[in-house]
């Protein structure tokens, strides 16, 4: 009996050097797998939160330029595109800067349709607005054309990262005839960021805004492939 247990004891052989670096070797292969493949995972999450957030930082920007251009005439806008890539647009506004729910129009004394007293000072001698001080609403009353009230700007600024961010100025007309100048686009508040180009041309009565934008981003040691968007546009003005 001892003489069986012997020679089973004999017949038995460990693990050998070379079988355990195979065998550490098979399962870090595994290890390296399994990681590349959530690796590759988050990369792509990566770049559809980013192609995400491109998209939506342009198109925002990009609707309320539309939107406030349509509200203007194209006889109050002025462009400057000499700089490809870095527009710079300034056009008038009827909107009440106290209430910009308001949208003032030369309308009949307290009647007529879009007749708004917040857009007219109390009775008294005219003085720079607005609202524009008058006895009744300031000529040409009863057109129901607008009455501007303010100025409103978008221009592009450098950023660090090589790109551009989009500004928007607004301020206070002295009169609603007051010439348009490019001076006043300066400051003002970051409407979007990660911008590529900033292009406005105006043919007739259409204004035609492109905006490009731009992101990367570094994830886990590698800068992912740039994530653009180009939003092209039109408004066309008010008569």
């Amino acid at each position: 009996m001892m003489q069986r247990i012997a020679r089973s004891l004999r017949n038995q052989h460990g693990v050998t050097l070379i079988e355990l670096l195979v065998a550490l070797a098979v399962f870090a292969l595994f290890i390296l797998m399994i990681d590349a493949i959530f690796s590759s995972a988050r990369t792509n999450a990566r770049k559809t939160e980013i192609a995400a957030d491109v998209q939506q930082n342009a198109r925002v920007a990009a609707d309320r330029i539309l939107r406030e251009l349509h509200e203007t005439n194209i006889n109050q806008v002025l462009v400057d595109n000499t700089l490809p890539g870095a527009s710079q647009i300034v056009f008038k506004s009827a909107r009440l800067a106290e209430d910009n729910s308001i949208f003032c129009l030369y309308t009949r004394t307290a009647s007529g349709l879009g007749y708004d007293p917040k857009c007219f000072a109390a009775p008294g001698p005219v003085v720079a607005g607005p609202p524009y001080a008058s006895p009744e609403p300031i000529a040409p009353h009863g057109t129901y054309t607008p009455i501007w009230q303010r100025y409103v700007g978008y221009f592009v600024t450098s950023t660090p990262d090589g790109l551009y961010a989009l500004q928007r100025v607004v301020g206070d007309l002295s009169t609603p005839d007051s010439p348009l100048s490019l001076s006043v686009l300066a400051g003002g508040d970051t409407v979007a960021t990660l911008i590529q180009s900033f292009d406005v041309s105006v043919t007739g009565g259409v204004v035609a805004v492109t905006l490009k934008a731009k992101g990367t981003e570094v994830v886990q040691g590698r800068t992912l492939p740039a994530q653009e968007i180009l939003l092209p546009g039109q408004s066309l003005t008010r008569n």
